[in-house]
């Protein structure tokens, strides 16, 4: 990518997510995006070695602010190889949330400019994402457009055992 890495506030750190997030308040985060339901220590620690089985497809980041020990923010990188284009990648940004008490700090900005460098060091040939209407003018800042349509099917509960 051509652009700087936006700087991040003092204070915080971006990183990889690890095996001790679920204790720094992942799921009260990610509660602030969309129903997590029963998200137990359990099952985040077996989504997390999935994950890090397929190391190649997800790379999931967060934002740690380091007085309080707690995330503040996340995002999820998934990677896919097409079958069009030659075999090319396609970066998918997923379950993008900052903190309320954390916002307006740069730190969406941040991680979403990591996500970026890390599908460009994948060789993505582009990343989408799905947002709400409201944050499009926030993903317009960082680059993004509208661009197509989102269509969705919900499906009856599927298994929540990890493949």
């Amino acid at each position: 990518m051509d652009k700087a890495a936006p700087p991040l506030p003092d204070g915080y750190v971006l990183r990889e997510m690890c095996k001790s997030d679920y204790r720094k308040g992942l799921v009260p985060l990610l509660e602030q995006l969309t129903q997590v339901d029963d998200l137990t220590e359990r099952r985040f620690l077996e989504v997390f070695d999935l994950r890090v089985r397929q190391a190649d497809v997800y790379r999931c980041m967060v934002i740690e602010h380091l007085e309080s020990q707690e995330l503040v923010a996340t995002a999820t990188l998934m990677v896919e190889a097409k079958f069009i284009h030659g075999g090319a990648k396609v970066g998918h940004i997923e379950d993008v949330v900052v903190d309320t008490g954390h916002r307006g700090k740069g730190l969406a900005r941040c991680l979403m400019h990591a996500l970026a460098e890390e599908a460009s060091r994948l060789k993505c040939y582009k990343v989408i994402l799905d947002c709400k209407e409201h944050n499009v003018a926030l993903y317009e800042k960082f680059g993004y457009r509208s661009c197509d349509v989102h269509m969705r099917l919900d499906l009856p509960e599927a298994s929540k055992e990890p493949s």
